[in-house]
């Protein structure tokens, strides 16, 4: 059966090469430049299919206005996490009953640049802070949907291109064992994972 694909946020990279990889295995694909633009029409057409199997989602906007610590644009910093954070969640909640009848599977392209252990003092704090949201915001429905069988992925793709794009690690099913320790087990646990399958610090 052809997998029904919504790429949110293709105005990015990644996504875009997400969207290429799905398309050329055979998906059915469906685009949003953002997670803000109007999704009324690609909501219509996932209505028509009766299903969707993967929801992937980019919203790695940068703030308009970097400052650094003490001189913060505020109002920047708000429009960015209202668009990214506030934009993601309202998708996902339009799309659920529809991914309730798919593979289940929820996909979020972010960057190591906000993991804790490599952000540093000069990174924009809307991206820094819409990224963690996102995170928090992944989790969250991880600990909902995840006894109703969702499973998620958190990617980071590599700076210099190498490893996994993110495509294929959206598709990659891992071995799933409910007694196994969530320690161990790729899905009992929502874990951020570069191209080279390196665990990375949230």
């Amino acid at each position: 059966m052809k997998e029904i694909v919504l790429i949110a946020g293709s105005g990015f990279r990644e996504a875009a090469g997400a969207a290429d990889w799905f398309r050329q295995r055979g998906a059915q694909v469906y685009e949003l430049p953002s997670v803000a633009d109007d999704a009324a029409q690609v909501l219509a057409q996932l209505r028509a299919e009766g299903r969707l199997d993967y929801l992937i989602v980019q919203a790695t906007q940068w703030g308009a206005n970097v400052q650094p610590l003490g001189a913060l644009d505020y109002e920047d910093i708000s429009r960015v996490y209202d668009r990214n954070v506030n934009g993601t969640h309202q998708l996902v909640e339009s799309v659920l009953p529809l991914l309730s009848k798919g593979k289940k599977r929820l996909g979020l392209i972010t960057s190591a640049a906000t993991s804790i252990r490599q952000i540093g003092e000069s990174e924009d704090l809307a991206f820094a802070t819409t990224q963690a949201g996102l995170h928090m915001l992944w989790k969250l429905y991880f600990n909902k949907l995840r006894p109703e069988g969702f499973t998620f992925r958190v990617f980071c793709p590599c700076v210099d291109g190498t490893g996994l794009c993110a495509g294929q690690y959206m598709q990659m099913d891992f071995c799933y064992d409910a007694r196994e320790e969530y320690i161990h087990s790729e899905e009992n646990r929502i874990v951020m994972r570069d191209g080279l399958m390196r665990e990375l610090a949230w």
